[in-house]
């Protein structure tokens, strides 16, 4: 009798492991990179590697970047994500981290260093094509060779909720 509910506890637990498993992890991607001499080069892109547990999921892509902005004063930093799947898909993405708002304000929070830092979702509810070992390329896209008082880029591919109006 005494054996009854331990085993109800045990299914239950057992239940919600099994629940929590199938749903594929949340986060793909979280991943801070420092650049040597905060000089971010416009073609020496950064390389990273998802893993994509399935093509029913979307993902909001992050990126993070921390500007000494002593050193650079431009109000965005136009970036590209070119991605390849793992069938040889290739897609583009293009967007702009914004860093000073239309009052020529910097958006971003102040660390205790000094430098700024300013994160923003770049794409959301991306769908990958296929499962599978999916190769992303970020990089800046300015029309200088490298770009001063770039210290640091953080990436994040996280699972996002998609939910359709009623």
């Amino acid at each position: 009798m005494k054996k009854a509910p331990f085993t109800l506890a045990a299914a239950v637990c057992a239940f919600f492991i099994l629940a929590l498993t199938s749903c594929g992890p949340k986060i793909l991607l979280d991943e801070t990179r420092t650049f040597q001499n905060d000089t971010w080069m416009r073609f020496t892109p950064e390389h990273y590697d998802i893993e994509a547990p399935n093509s029913e999921d979307c993902y909001n892509f992050t990126v993070s970047v921390t500007v000494d902005t002593s050193r650079y004063h431009q109000p965005s930093i136009p970036i590209m994500l070119e991605m390849e799947s793992p069938n040889t898909e290739k897609r583009t993405l293009f967007s702009t981290l914004i860093l000073r708002n239309v009052d020529n304000k910097w958006v971003g929070h102040f660390n205790d260093d000094g430098t700024m830092t300013v994160t923003q979702t770049v794409r959301q509810f991306y769908f990958f094509n296929t499962p599978g070992h999916h190769s992303v390329n970020l990089s800046q896209r300015t029309n200088k060779y490298e770009i001063h008082g770039i210290m640091a880029l953080h990436f994040k591919v996280e699972k996002a909720k998609l939910e359709y109006p009623e």
